[in-house]
């Protein structure tokens, strides 16, 4: 999910020595990811993409429904996909972050191929919710709501790959621990790193990059439920040969409101948008801008003539 220690730690495993974006291909440090996010550009641009194609945004992801990644509608992305995907990681081992892959990895999966696996990170929901609304001014309803899609989703999604777990506040609280954890993991899916690498990678897991932090006494609200799903993850922290979906239960009734509710907003922001582009284009548009350009430039001559006077 955004905002859950995913630059972090994508960070931590490029100065393992795992290939990530380069060039201008990669996303640039800003404000809110100090040390950059390293995101492959060209291919979070096509993830957006694919997501409104699907009939969703990011902040508005679509429902899905089981095997919508082998629609015969998307053969033609496929091959622009996996053609993206090889300028943006010509070698291999690579690290691919972008957590929109939490909903259209079933997808790139298809893409893709073998050998690959997972470093799935989770934060707490209040957290996540916090930093969204610092980043984006997103309400910490649809914060939360969102959180749950896409934890959900990717617990859904990575079934079958090799999987390594880890709470972004462990991550950063015992960092060593993590950087060998991860070392053995890599090792073992056939990603071997060096181990004189570990300790700059260590010194990218600074615990000034946490800057929200959830409340030690909260209260109860909608979050409960999304403290369930926690506590499962929590028991499943550590490396996994072979991911298996956990049973999470089914998702509360008003996540999938608050994200029905997001997406329509989305969907009429783009026919909004869409409807002002066709209009500047217009027959008409155009001829009353010719005028108005005139008007304009009479006006430009009446007073030079004046001036000249």
């Amino acid at each position: 999910m955004h905002r859950s220690g995913t630059s972090a730690t994508t960070g931590s495993l490029a100065a393992l020595g795992i290939a990530a974006p380069t060039g201008t291909d990669i996303t640039r440090a800003s404000s809110d990811n100090e040390r950059g996010n390293f995101e492959s550009r060209s291919l979070r641009g096509f993830n957006d993409r694919l997501l409104q194609f699907l009939g969703g945004t990011w902040s508005g992801p679509p429902e899905l429904q089981p095997g919508w990644e082998s629609d015969h509608a998307l053969d033609i992305w496929r091959a622009r996909a996996a053609e993206s995907f090889a300028q943006s990681f010509p070698s291999r081992p690579m690290v691919w972050k972008d957590p929109r892959n939490c909903i259209t990895l079933p997808f790139w999966r298809t893409v893709v191929g073998l050998p690959a696996a997972a470093v799935f990170v989770y934060r707490d929901p209040l957290e996540v919710a916090g930093s969204l609304q610092a980043r984006d001014g997103v309400g910490m309803t649809l914060g939360l709501a969102l959180w749950d899609r896409y934890v959900r989703s990717a617990c859904v999604n990575l079934v079958g790959l090799p999987t390594i777990v880890a709470a972004y506040n462990r991550i950063l609280d015992r960092p060593s621990a993590w950087i060998k954890e991860l070392g053995t993991f890599l090792e073992g899916i056939g990603a071997p790193v060096d181990t004189l690498s570990a300790q700059p990678a260590i010194a990218s897991l600074a615990s000034d990059l946490r800057h929200q932090h959830a409340p030690v006494d909260r209260q109860p609200g909608l979050w409960e439920s999304q403290y369930e799903v926690i506590e499962v993850l929590r028991k499943l922290d550590g490396p996994h040969q072979t991911w298996n979906s956990p049973n999470l239960g089914p998702a509360p009734l008003w996540v999938d409101d608050v994200l029905a509710l997001r997406l329509g907003a989305d969907k009429a922001r783009r026919q909004l948008a869409d409807s002002e582009r066709l209009a500047r284009t217009s027959r008409t548009f155009r001829i009353s801008r010719f005028f108005g350009n005139l008007r304009r430039l009479n006006g430009a001559a009446q007073i030079t003539s004046r001036q000249e006077m």
